[in-house]
């Protein structure tokens, strides 16, 4: 089953963030895992829409390297809404 939360999700953090945002399913079947890569030079607006679109997940962190700035998200499936 597909998650329209984390796809919704997805669709809001790659505008933010000005990147594809990936959709993965977590290892066991315990939700969806959403990542994207953030620009260096990311405005103010941009980091703000990013962190408001996080702030809709069960949880969320950041990544940083050398080589890439990336955002995740998780949202487990017991935070699924029922369909209607």
């Amino acid at each position: 089953m597909r998650s329209t939360r984390a796809f919704a999700l997805a669709g809001r953090l790659a505008l933010a963030a000005g990147s594809r945002a990936r959709v993965r399913r977590r290892p066991g079947g315990g939700g969806y895992r959403v990542e994207a890569s953030l620009a260096d030079d990311l405005g103010e607006d941009a980091h703000r829409a990013v962190l408001a679109a996080l702030a809709e997940a069960d949880r969320y962190g950041h990544q940083y390297s050398n080589a890439a700035h990336l955002v995740w998200a998780e949202i487990d499936d017991d935070s699924e809404e029922p369909p209607r």
